[in-house]
């Protein structure tokens, strides 16, 4: 309980942690791969560890895509994580953090470049 309460304090003076609105635009085509207007949820679960809980937004709803575990390079204001799918990683997630902006990418296991991600804070 004071674990929680203590991470909830920090979350609410971090820049990381919030509600961030975009764009995951695909890279690979043809594929099933499409371009989504996407919502992350950004939490922290730990020192410099965050979870992105992933939505698309189809006609309006929010559909829960996953989560994703990332660490912060503070240094280089940067978070970096692996996709992960049915306990497997299928690739990886890099965004790096300026102000209120996220940019960055995703990318397959084997490297090729995925998804181009631009999201703004709310």
């Amino acid at each position: 309980m004071i674990l929680a309460a203590i991470l909830l304090v920090a979350a609410s003076a971090d820049p990381t942690a919030g509600t961030w609105e975009g764009t995951s635009l695909c890279q690979v085509k043809p594929s099933p791969c499409r371009d989504e207007h996407v919502i992350y949820r950004t939490t922290l679960i730990g020192p410099g560890r965050y979870r992105i809980d992933a939505y698309k937004v189809v006609s309006g709803k929010e559909l829960f895509m996953g989560a994703i575990d990332v660490q912060l390079d503070p240094a280089r204001a940067q978070l970096d994580g692996p996709v992960m799918s049915d306990g497997q990683a299928r690739g990886r997630l890099h965004l790096s953090l300026k102000g209120t902006h996220l940019s960055g990418t995703m990318t397959l296991a084997d490297g090729t470049l995925y998804r181009l991600i631009e999201a703004d804070k709310h």
